[in-house]
């Protein structure tokens, strides 16, 4: 907003795709986390942590934890977002800690995913500071607590455009830290 002459496109996708955009020049910056290391060709910025937590329709047998152990969630209908960067390492914990879910519906789209799961049709992980619809309850995941570093990524070397350095010391300056947790 203080920047009325720059124009942002915003690309949603998972870190192999926007690395991919952001070596082809299709991108400036991005903004992302990753359950693995960045390639050395980018410069990358840590910018918060946020927890993972687990989303729930109101009323579901969830609610009595304040933190859910992975373990709570055997057997539960699982609904996939398809851009989550954690959904192998969230697989793979899963099935580190003997738990199955029933994944039964896979979308591109957050809203679609989250109204489900508020509509009762099954639970799904989501970033601590994700926006949430209405119906929604959230819990953080516990035994063992999962975070995610977002960061704000470039390509090693690359000059940048007056209103992409604009963007980017914006990005950097702003207070992240001070992120309240969120209350549930």
């Amino acid at each position: 907003m203080r920047h009325k002459g720059i124009q942002l496109q915003l690309v949603e996708g998972i870190p192999a795709k926007l690395s991919a955009l952001l070596e082809q020049g299709e991108l400036d910056i991005a903004i992302m986390s990753s359950a693995d290391n960045f390639p050395e060709r980018f410069d990358v910025t840590p910018l918060f942590r946020e927890r993972f937590m687990l989303a729930f329709p109101a009323g579901h047998r969830l609610s009595q934890y304040d933190a859910i152990p992975i373990a709570a969630i055997d057997g539960e209908i699982y609904l996939r977002r398809v851009n989550c960067e954690y959904w192998d390492y969230l697989t793979d914990l899963c099935d580190a800690q003997g738990v199955n879910t029933i994944v039964s519906y896979s979308s591109e789209r957050e809203d679609w995913i989250q109204n489900l799961v508020a509509g009762g049709l099954g639970i799904c992980f989501i970033p601590e500071y994700s926006a949430v619809v209405p119906g929604l309850q959230v819990r953080p995941v516990a035994e063992p607590e999962v975070t995610r570093e977002v960061c704000l990524v470039t390509v090693t070397g690359r000059r940048f455009s007056p209103a992409v350095s604009t963007f980017v010391g914006a990005v950097k300056s702003y207070g992240w830290a001070t992120l309240p947790s969120r209350s549930h």
